[in-house]
This record gives structure tokens, C-alpha cells and sequence, in this order.
């Protein structure tokens, strides 16, 4: 099945709605049978609208990460309820929890924060970075002229060859 492909989801609830089991309605769509208790639940909740397909997601700040890890670990509540009450995929949240139970709070930290800093930099690597931009130019014309004597020797060696002499040895 494709992802979050809604045709195919409201098949196997259509199917789950006529009172086939979940393992069979597996077994028939090609769902998974996790992702399609998850679908079911969802759409208990929150009727078809739950089903369609919803944007993907580009983080999560640390207070929800926290708050869903706790409610997972402490409050006892279960993978699914947790999922479907905070419409997270249940494989995120157990990724978070794997690493909460490692590092502590600091683990849910967002790590692309510090990615985006600037960096300060020294006057030493300010004048590398010149350096090396001065000697990146002096080879791109060295390649050019390279480049250059190399087409004008092609160009002498066919006319050479058009009038019937070889190229000199040279």
C-alpha cells in the first residue's frame, strides 16, 4: 500500500465496519496490522476526515517531547493512546522514549538548533579562507590556459594532418 493512501484505508475499515477481524482485513489490504488498529482507532475518533492524508511533520518542540514520554512512562498510558492522542506516529514516540531512557531530558532536545548558529570566526581563518580563495582562481586560469594551448595544438596538428604532414615530434 502506498503511504497514507485513503482509498486503500477506507477499503479496510469498510471491511473492519462489516465485522471481518483486523488480521483478516490485514491479510486482504496488505496493511500492516499495528498500522491498521491505529486506523481504525483514529477513525472511531475522528470519523474519514481522521484518514486523509495530513502534511509531514519537521519537528517537535522539547516541552511535547517531554510531555508525550512522560505520559508513555509515567501516567501508564499505552503506545496507541498516546499516538492517537497526540498524533504522533508510535514509532517516533518509542525512538524518543529509547532515547529519554539513555540521556535523561537532554536526549529530546532539538539538535538542529545548534546546526543553525552561526560560527564565529578567528582573523586566522579569515585570512585561510582568502588564501585559499586567491589560490583557487590562480589554478581556474592555469586550467584555462591549459586548456587553451591544448585546443591551439589540436588545431595545428589537423592542419597538419589535412595538407598530409604528420605533427612534429616536439
Amino acid at each position: 500500500m502506498k503511504k497514507n493512501y485513503y482509498p486503500e484505508k477506507m477499503m479496510a475499515i469498510e471491511l473492519l465496519k462489516e465485522g471481518k477481524s483486523r488480521a483478516e482485513v490485514s491479510r486482504v489490504t496488505g496493511i500492516d496490522f499495528n498500522l491498521l488498529t491505529l486506523y481504525w482507532h483514529r477513525y472511531q475518533q475522528g470519523g474519514h476526515l481522521s484518514l486523509m492524508d495530513r502534511p509531514g511533520h519537521c519537528g517537535y518542540d522539547e516541552e511535547i517531547k517531554l510531555q508525550v514520554v512522560r505520559d508513555y512512562l509515567e501516567k501508564g498510558l499505552s503506545l496507541m493512546a498516546v499516538s492517537l492522542k497526540y498524533d504522533i506516529p508510535s514509532s517516533t514516540i518509542k525512538r524518543w522514549r529509547a532515547e529519554y531512557k539513555v540521556n535523561g531530558d537532554s536526549a529530546l532536545k532539538d539538535k538542529r538548533k545548534s546546526l543553525n548558529k552561526k560560527t564565529e570566526h578567528t582573523q586566522e581563518y579569515l585570512d585561510e579562507l582568502e588564501m585559499l580563495r586567491k589560490r583557487n582562481e590562480y589554478l581556474e586560469a592555469e586550467n584555462a590556459l591549459l586548456k587553451k594551448v591544448k585546443a591551439l595544438v589540436e588545431e595545428r596538428e589537423a592542419r597538419l594532418r589535412a595538407i598530409g604532414r604528420g605533427p612534429s615530434k616536439n
